[in-house]
Formats: structure tokens, C-alpha cells, sequence
């Protein structure tokens, strides 16, 4: 009877240990589980930043092309301007030659 307690004291001290070593995994696995969460919080923060960078981009491609379909309007202003400004220049030189006599 003796050595069935014996036996029954190894059994259940195997069991302890093994309990043990299941309470260190345990401790390991809710370790990793928590930095999962935290990455995957951290992946979806940088998602949502993502998107908003891609949604801001499109805004930004949207004005260009709205600028570039002005350019050709601008570039015709620009034109007028200058012959404007060429015209004036001349005005301002025949009217200064004039009052200074050499015309």
C-alpha cells in the first residue's frame, strides 16, 4: 500500500510540474497575444493614415489638373500682357523721342 502512494505521489508530482510548465507557456502565449494586439492597432492607425495620405493626394491631383487645364489660358494672357507692355514701352519711347527732337 505503501508503494501505491509512492507511485500516486510521483503521479500527481509529474502533474504539478506539467501544470507548472502549462502556467509558464500560458504566461508566454497572453505576452504575445497582447503585442499582437498592439501591432495590429498600430497596422490599423497606419491604415487609416494611409488612406487619409491617398485621399489628401487625390485632392492634390485634382487641383493640378485644374491648373493645367488653365495653363494654356494662362500662357495666352501672359502674351497679351507682354505685347501690352512691349506696346507701352514703344509709346513711351517715340513720346520721350519726340519731346527730346529726334523725331
Amino acid at each position: 500500500m505503501n508503494e501505491g502512494f509512492n507511485q500516486l505521489d510521483k503521479r500527481l508530482e509529474v502533474l504539478h510540474n506539467d501544470v507548472m510548465d502549462m502556467r509558464v507557456v500560458l504566461k508566454d502565449l497572453t505576452t504575445a497575444i497582447t503585442k499582437l494586439a498592439l501591432i495590429e492597432e498600430r497596422q490599423a492607425h497606419a491604415a487609416a493614415a494611409q488612406e487619409r495620405a491617398f485621399r489628401a493626394l487625390e485632392s492634390v491631383e485634382m487641383r493640378v489638373a485644374q491648373i493645367e487645364k488653365r495653363l494654356p489660358e494662362q500662357d495666352r494672357t501672359a502674351k497679351y500682357v507682354e505685347m501690352f507692355l512691349t506696346a507701352l514701352a514703344v509709346a513711351a519711347l517715340l513720346y520721350v523721342a519726340k519731346h527730346v527732337g529726334f523725331m
